[in-house]
This record gives C-alpha cells, sequence and structure tokens, in this order.
C-alpha cells in the first residue's frame, strides 16, 4: 500500500488508521503548495488533484473518511471497527456526525481565509459558520463528558476523525473546544499510533524539503 498525503492535511487520518493497524505503507508527500497536486503525474492517480490517496494493488481509493474506512475493513484485529452490529452502528453514527456537521464548517472557513482565489472569498460567511460549528462541537462536549472514546468503551475509527477535526478547530483558533473535548484530545494525542503517524509526516515533509534545498544550493 502506498499513501499520497502531505503533513498538515487530512492525510494524517489515514496514517493514523494505517498505524493503529500495524500496516505496512509507503508515504509519498504531495507538495500541494509547490503545485504538485497539479502535476499531470499526480492527476494521473487522482484527476481531482487532491490528497489523501490509497493504493492498495490495483485500487486507488481516494477521500480520508473512506481511506479510514477501507483500512479499518482490511485490518479487523485493529480495532478500528466493532465487530458487533449495534456497536459498528454507533462508530457510523459519530463518523457521519463529524463529516457532515462539523468538518464542513471548518472547510469552509478554511477555504473563505486562503484556501479559494482571493476573488471568490466571502469574509462575511464566517461569523455563521463558526456559529454552526460551535452548535456541533456543543455535542460532542456532552459525549466526552461521560465517554472516554467517541464511540463507546472503545477506541475505534471515529475517534481519528473526531481528534482531527477538533484539533483543526484549535488550529484556526476558533473557540468551541470545551473542557471535556481538550482533555479527550490530548488522550487521543499520546496514542503511539497517533505519534508514529505525525512523525512520519513530518519526516517525509523535512526529508523533501532537504533534497530540494540540495538541488538549488
Amino acid at each position: 500500500m502506498k499513501l499520497y498525503g502531505s503533513r498538515n492535511s487530512r492525510s494524517l487520518r489515514c496514517a493514523w488508521a494505517l498505524e493503529e493497524a500495524g500496516a505496512a505503507y509507503d508515504y509519498q508527500r504531495v507538495w500541494m503548495m509547490k503545485g504538485e497536486g497539479q502535476s499531470p503525474a499526480f492527476k494521473a492517480i487522482n484527476p481531482a488533484g487532491k490528497i489523501p490517496v490509497l493504493t492498495d494493488g490495483d485500487m486507488t481509493l481516494t477521500e480520508s473518511a473512506a481511506i479510514v474506512m477501507y483500512v479499518a475493513d482490511k485490518f479487523p484485529d485493529s480495532l478500528l471497527m466493532p465487530g458487533a452490529p449495534e456497536q459498528r452502528a454507533e462508530v457510523f453514527r459519530w463518523i457521519f456526525y463529524v463529516i457532515s456537521e462539523i468538518e464542513p464548517h471548518l472547510w469552509a472557513i478554511a477555504q473563505h481565509r486562503f484556501a479559494l482565489p482571493e476573488d471568490k472569498r466571502v469574509p462575511a460567511v464566517e461569523p455563521t459558520c463558526v456559529w454552526q460549528l460551535q452548535r456541533a462541537l456543543r455535542v460532542l462536549e456532552k459525549t466526552f463528558a461521560t465517554r472516554q472514546f467517541i464511540a463507546g468503551d472503545t477506541f475505534s475509527a471515529a475517534d481519528i476523525l473526531a481528534t482531527h477535526c477538533m484539533t483543526w478547530a484549535l488550529s484556526a483558533k476558533l473557540e468551541g473546544v470545551g473542557d471535556a473535548g481538550l482533555a479527550y484530545i490530548e488522550r487521543m494525542k499520546v496514542r503511539p499510533a497517533f505519534l508514529r503517524a505525525a512523525e512520519r509526516e513530518k519526516l517525509e515533509a523535512e526529508r523533501q524539503e532537504a533534497n530540494l534545498a540540495k538541488t538549488t544550493s
């Protein structure tokens, strides 16, 4: 398997899932700020020009949530996805909640702050997005006040997505993550698999930047 990703992106979710699963995989950084996502070589892999992408044999899979769920199914011993239907439904519930109720507001804010061309940005949308985000985060805050993990008593794929989005909110300096949410994030970010995933993305970025410096010096 090969994961195409970049530091400070949704690919961290996928690397984290792969590390939780103990999977063997190659990691290739796609330097989006340098335009590599729009290169013919990468667009042959993903015509949308976006990361993350996971290749596994003849299969090419995009969308970070789909990749996390694929890893969970491919490696059932990882416990990323429980076996009982009721427990799986609870994991699916929270995955869909994070992807539909939290991430869209984060992405809208990011788009109108910096990701869209300047003439397409509408800063006036941010207060509404923040209001909607905070409403959604309050549901998580109540959940974390009574649970160690988002979908029950054990870690699951849903925790990867929830942690990533809540950390995203903090990095964007957006209010709404409460004390229970902050404690939850700290529990998740000391997991060895998370630390390995973050380190792998960091080292790959540093390696690529060092190679560029050598070729331009």
